[in-house]
């Protein structure tokens, strides 16, 4: 943002702020002000923040965009919506947060919006064929870089939205502070204290007005700070005057936090390095499941029949079965970009991959029990995003291992496939992956299911519905159980295309590969290759007293 350079006295020190955290306030209900206009209210105790309650498995439903009666617009001209910033549906947080403030540090007071503007409207809740349609989004996404932002909200319902991003994987290095009071609050807070990396502010004004305190917010920020606004009009001609002063992005309403947190991505994407591929992770619930088979048939399907471009990484330095599924020898690819992350490159990882047919890349593990794993987080994060900068898509084949690392990937990687097999055990961990990943991917869609080898043993098994039911997730994919055809493939080096007996099982591959390169499910092969279809019962309000995932094995059920 332009700027003009000032000698501001010496600031007092700011006590350190808590992170903002959700709060729970009544649908609906807006914060009330009666201060004239362009009157600063006085500070207001805030009540202490309550977590907010974890998402419970449900039926979708759809909700409405909630909106507020206002009085008409002013009679600026309206452009055409501005095509940067289309409309997304996201789930909207149930919480604003709320901060008291500390001694000799301006309140974080609440504005009254300016008289005949709109306050934006907030759209609640997100069915589920809204999450198909992020999932669908082109390209992969990265989490943000270490920087801190300070937001300036006018609307609770705002800062709620904003509070929320802090709960995203996307948003992990991100140090974020919300304050009440828009433009004029964050003009004032600049005058003693040093500006973040971005700040965000939420302003109804426009015309001379707004650009007369956008000066008087230049006046006072560092060389290098970042000012996004976000607004109450879809305007592209005032979006161009903000860019023209120097303002990195206009954000208009409705507010959503993952098209917010987009928003604020590519204003720190890699111009030399903007591409960014799609990667999933294959996860078994527990070991000998099948997870690692399906995931190189997965890749094989994607890149043999569908044609896409794809890498398969073996991240099992251990035991990794990559090098036995496709005929070759002893390779150190994931141990050599492990061991040397800091210099990963396209030229080094050109070099360590395996090109096994146009349209596959491998990185095989040596699977050698010679060295001990690495366990070093960051090191596992360069290798995906070092892979992932030069494949459209990815297939991550993770052992079955909890730690830091593994817990790291699958939070941050675009779509997780977990597979299962109907028992007890697999039952409970399987319920465990999903209530983990939908917690720590609020914004994101729900890991797919597969579920493999069934009909085992139909008198002892679990029965599909059943554990689907349990668990809170319908299966993507069921897999009958066949020992003669897996057995065929993998001990002749072939994949399961290569065996005729397995037809029907390929075909379920790829109805999951089209989604895995589409973002979509095709609806026209949805009783086919395997899949089926479950309606779960719906659950009423906590669900029945005294009943556990397990219940279903008593006698009778």
């Amino acid at each position: 943002m332009t700027q003009s350079p000032t000698s501001p006295s010496q600031p007092t020190p700011l006590r350190q702020m808590p992170t903002p955290q959700p709060m729970a306030m009544p649908q609906g209900q807006m914060p009330q002000n009666n201060m004239p206009h362009g009157q600063m209210p006085p500070p207001q105790p805030m009540a202490a923040p309550q977590p907010a309650p974890a998402r419970q498995p449900q039926a979708p439903q759809s909700h409405a965009p909630q909106q507020q009666a206002a009085a008409p617009l002013s009679p600026a001209p309206m452009a055409q919506p501005n095509p940067g910033h289309p409309p997304r549906s996201m789930p909207t947080p149930n919480s604003a947060p709320q901060q008291a403030a500390p001694h000799g540090q301006m309140p974080p007071a609440e504005t009254q919006m300016p008289a005949g503007q709109m306050p934006p409207p907030v759209e609640m809740g997100m069915p589920a064929d809204a999450m198909e349609e992020e999932a669908a989004r082109e390209g992969g996404e990265k989490a943000l870089p270490q920087i801190s932002i300070h937001a300036f909200c006018d609307r609770q319902e705002s800062a709620s939205v904003i509070n929320s991003t802090t709960r995203d994987w996307r948003m992990k290095r991100v140090n974020m502070k919300i304050y009440m009071g828009g433009l004029p609050s964050a003009i004032e807070y600049y005058r003693k204290e040093n500006t973040p990396s971005l700040i965000l502010v939420e302003t109804g004004m426009r015309g001379p007005e707004l650009f007369a305190q956008l000066e008087q917010l230049a006046s006072v920020c560092d060389e290098g700070t970042k000012v996004v606004i976000i607004g109450a009009a879809n305007d592209i001609r005032l979006y161009r005057q903000l860019m023209d002063k120097g303002v990195s992005d206009y954000i208009v309403p409705p507010l959503m936090s993952l098209n917010l947190i987009r928003s604020l991505g590519d204003l720190y994407s890699d111009p030399e390095a903007p591409f960014i591929g799609r990667v999933t992770a294959f996860f078994g619930a527990k070991g000998g499941v099948g997870s690692s088979t399906l995931a190189h048939n997965m890749a094989w399907c994607l890149s043999e029949t569908l044609g896409q471009e794809t890498a398969l990484v073996d991240l099992d330095s251990s035991f990794g079965t990559t090098g036995l599924d496709f005929a070759y020898d002893n390779s150190q690819g994931l141990e050599e970009a492990l061991g040397q992350p800091d210099r990963l490159d396209e030229t080094l990882l050109d070099r360590i991959m395996i090109r096994h047919t146009a349209k596959l890349s491998i990185l095989p593990a040596a699977s050698s029990l010679n060295s001990k794993p690495v366990l070093d987080s960051e090191a596992y994060e360069a290798v995906v995003n070092g892979v992932r900068s030069i494949s459209p898509l990815t297939i991550l084949d993770m052992p079955h291992y909890w730690a830091d690392w593994t817990t790291g990937v699958l939070t941050s990687v675009d779509d997780v496939v977990i597979t299962a097999t109907p028992d007890l055990a697999n039952l409970r961990n399987t319920k465990n992956l999903v209530d983990f990943l939908r917690s720590q991917r609020p914004n994101d869609a729900d890991p797919i299911l597969i579920l493999n080898k069934t009909g085992m043993s139909k008198s002892a098994e679990i029965p599909v519905k059943e554990f689907a039911s349990a668990v809170g997730l319908e299966p993507s994919l069921v897999i009958s159980f066949d020992p003669e055809s897996f057995f065929e493939a993998a001990n002749e080096g072939k994949m399961l295309d290569q065996v005729k007996a397995a037809e029907r099982t390929v075909s379920g591959l790829n109805y999951v590969a089209n989604r895995l390169k589409t973002g979509r499910f095709d609806a026209a092969q949805q009783n086919e290759g395997g899949k089926r279809k479950f309606k779960l019962p719906k659950k009423d309000g906590g669900g029945e007293k005294g009943k556990s995932i397990f219940s279903f094995l008593k006698k009778g059920k």
